[in-house]
């Protein structure tokens, strides 16, 4: 019992658990122009914000055909931080 408040601490010295909802439009414009670069065909659907070291990161997910396609981890300078495929590649599924 006595750990519990050593990670939980812990967790929130790193950075935050938890992430808001962000409107679109009032993202960065940093941030827009790197999720314009890096989205190609897809569609913006949503925007969450995260704190990490002292850094605004934004997760913005992208649609492409109607389907989440990728999510975006973008920090508040427009650097691209993660890129995360949220499917699975159609050549590998007809290779297995």
């Amino acid at each position: 019992m006595r750990l519990a408040p050593f990670i939980f601490v812990g967790v929130f010295a790193a950075g935050s658990l938890f992430a808001d909802e962000v409107p679109i439009d009032q993202l960065p414009h940093v941030v827009l122009e790197t999720v314009e670069m890096e989205k190609g065909d897809g569609i913006v659907k949503s925007a969450d914000s995260y704190t990490w070291a002292n850094t605004t990161i934004y997760k913005i997910e992208i649609d492409v055909d109607g389907a989440p396609e990728l999510e975006l981890h973008v920090a508040e300078n427009g650097k691209l931080i993660r890129v995360d495929q949220l499917q699975a590649d159609k050549d590998n599924d007809d290779k297995e």
